[in-house]
């Protein structure tokens, strides 16, 4: 079931404002600033909070809304922007009935408590063989786009499916319309295959040479091509047993460093996060 985290904490988040936290997303440019959002039947709000549970900011995506909000990341803008984006993605599909989801691009805010609006960049786009329930997204450093199936699904022999890998080029934020994913890939999980063995998040490592991708009870860390974020299976994955820490239902996972430590959320109004660190693959 995987090694057990080492170092592990838990910090209070000092804010009523995140009943479903969802994902989180670190910020490169400020310094223990994450980003996170409420899932869906919330407003279309982006909030950050720092690694000390204090909130950070909140602020209203100006044309949005949230029909099933479950993913966010740090990225880069469009060539001549701003620095760094945060990429929000409305990708949940509980029934699996959404032919098309969206994802939102804003400049990153200033983290300085309090509430503001921010506009965004849209991205509406579809599956090519029919809707995904999707929780899981992460963005290379070259701007595509990678979204990680969450539920089992089942394939030839009628045997479960490892989780499905799409990808939104970057150049699919010119496209005028819908843009279609690209399946490219599939992971060393399969959703379905133990007790709450489902995908909840993911997130690319600061260097971007380690993909950790979360279920509610394991994290899964593939080492990546730092160019490109795609996964390379001529390394083996590191499995992270969490159970150990408690989380109620756990939904987000970004990182601290390199070197493995890792920030989890998860859903509840009370839930802290919590801090552990998981190894990497060798």
């Amino acid at each position: 079931m995987g090694a057990a985290p080492t170092n592990a904490s838990s910090v209070r988040i000092r804010t009523q404002a995140l009943p479903e936290n969802s994902a989180a997303a670190m910020s490169r440019t400020q310094r223990g600033v994450l980003f996170t959002i409420n899932d869906s039947g919330n407003e279309p709000v982006l909030y950050a909070i720092d690694t000390t549970g204090a909130p950070r900011g909140a602020w209203r995506v100006r044309g949005a809304s949230n029909i099933d909000w479950e993913s966010a990341s740090i990225g880069p803008c469009a060539a001549g922007g701003p620095p760094s984006c945060v990429y929000v993605g409305d990708t949940g599909d509980n029934d699996g009935t959404l032919a098309e989801r969206t994802i939102y691009r804003v400049a990153e805010p200033r983290a300085i408590a309090g509430t503001s609006t921010v506009d965004a960049s849209r991205l509406d786009y579809v599956y090519p063989d029919g809707p995904h329930d999707v929780e899981a997204m992460y963005v290379a450093p070259n701007g595509d786009t990678f979204l990680v199936s969450k539920r089992p699904s089942v394939g030839a022999g009628g045997r479960l499916r490892p989780a499905l890998v799409f990808r939104l080029a970057a150049t699919a934020w010119k496209i005028s319309g819908r843009a279609q994913a690209e399946r490219i890939d599939s992971l060393d999980i399969v959703p379905g295959s133990a007790p709450l063995r489902v995908i909840t998040d993911a997130a690319l490592s600061p260097n971007s040479r380690y993909l950790a991708v979360r279920t509610y009870m394991q994290v899964y860390v593939f080492a990546t091509d730092s160019a490109t974020g795609r996964v390379d299976h001529r390394v083996p994955p590191s499995v992270c047993n969490i159970v150990s820490l408690g989380e109620a239902q756990g939904e987000g996972i970004t990182w601290a460093d390199d070197d493995g430590r890792l920030v989890l959320t998860s859903e509840g109004r009370d839930s802290p996060l919590e801090l552990a660190t998981c190894p990497l693959p060798r």
